[in-house]
């Protein structure tokens, strides 16, 4: 595991330890963290507060977000694979999936966007 991985695990943590959902997320570009977020629903009481999300508005407007490379726990939901989408994050590296993660992987993939999947036992963990 990277140490981009490893922050975004940082941050599925801390959300889970504060009573949310665990999932976390980190945005780099060119070896750099823009954006790092959280799921923060329950928190917030924000249906729209993903980890993606969160590390997306964490990293504010860019210019592009074509050279950047987005991190995350667990297979993004439709959502949040819509604001990939929509921003043209050309990669997404996911610690964790599932089979109920086709539509999003389809959405993203008929755009263009590499999906790396590592299936890490931690994030795995993480959710159960």
């Amino acid at each position: 595991m990277d140490r981009f991985m490893a922050m975004a695990i940082e941050e599925a943590a801390a959300t889970k330890a504060e009573g949310g959902s665990p999932f976390g997320a980190v945005l780099v570009r060119g070896g750099e963290v823009i954006g790092r977020g959280r799921n923060m629903m329950i928190q917030n009481n924000d249906p729209l507060s993903h980890g993606e999300m969160e590390a997306i508005k964490a990293a504010g407007l860019q210019e592009s977000y074509a050279d950047t490379v987005l991190y995350t726990t667990a297979f993004p939901c439709l959502m949040c694979a819509g604001a990939i989408v929509r921003y043209q994050i050309p990669k997404v590296v996911i610690g964790a999936s599932w089979e109920h993660s086709a539509p999003s992987r389809e959405f993203m993939e008929s755009h263009g966007i590499e999906l790396d999947e590592w299936r890490l036992e931690e994030c795995y963990q993480l959710v159960e």
